[in-house]
């Protein structure tokens, strides 16, 4: 009798660990990265470009925190630099930045991410100034 109930414990493990081992196999591993993508814009005489629109579009799964994004805008700071900074399920995102100030020729440029995309965007002026 107790070897029948030790029997039935051994085949109930042996059950078990085979059902978390494949459990275990199957269960994709998933990963997060960080998605970013900076840089500094300037004027064709190298002079920091402030306030200038940086429109980040991105075609693939990136998050600020648990909302999705597809398009963002930030301005430019006194240096003409920019900062977008979210996570990834996946790398190698592919994204484009459109930069325009009034003044300027737009720029688009584009990179995937991660690994993080740092980008010198050097902008010329409508008229042909510097």
């Amino acid at each position: 009798m107790i070897l029948m109930m030790t029997r039935k414990r051994l085949t109930l493990l042996a059950l078990g660990c085979a059902l978390l081992v494949a459990g275990c196999a199957a269960r994709r591993v998933s990963h997060d990265y960080v998605f970013g993508v900076t840089g500094v814009v300037t004027a064709e005489d190298g002079a920091p470009v402030q306030d200038a629109e940086v429109t980040l579009g991105v075609s693939g799964p990136v998050y600020e925190a648990v909302t999705p994004v597809k398009t963002v805008m930030r301005l430019t700071n006194s240096i003409g630099g920019f900062v977008f900074m979210y996570i990834s399920g996946e790398s190698g995102v592919k994204y484009t930045l459109t930069v325009r100030k009034e003044g300027f020729e737009p720029q688009t440029v584009s990179g995937s991410a991660p690994p993080e995309g740092h980008h010198t965007i050097r902008l010329k002026t409508t008229d042909g100034k510097q």
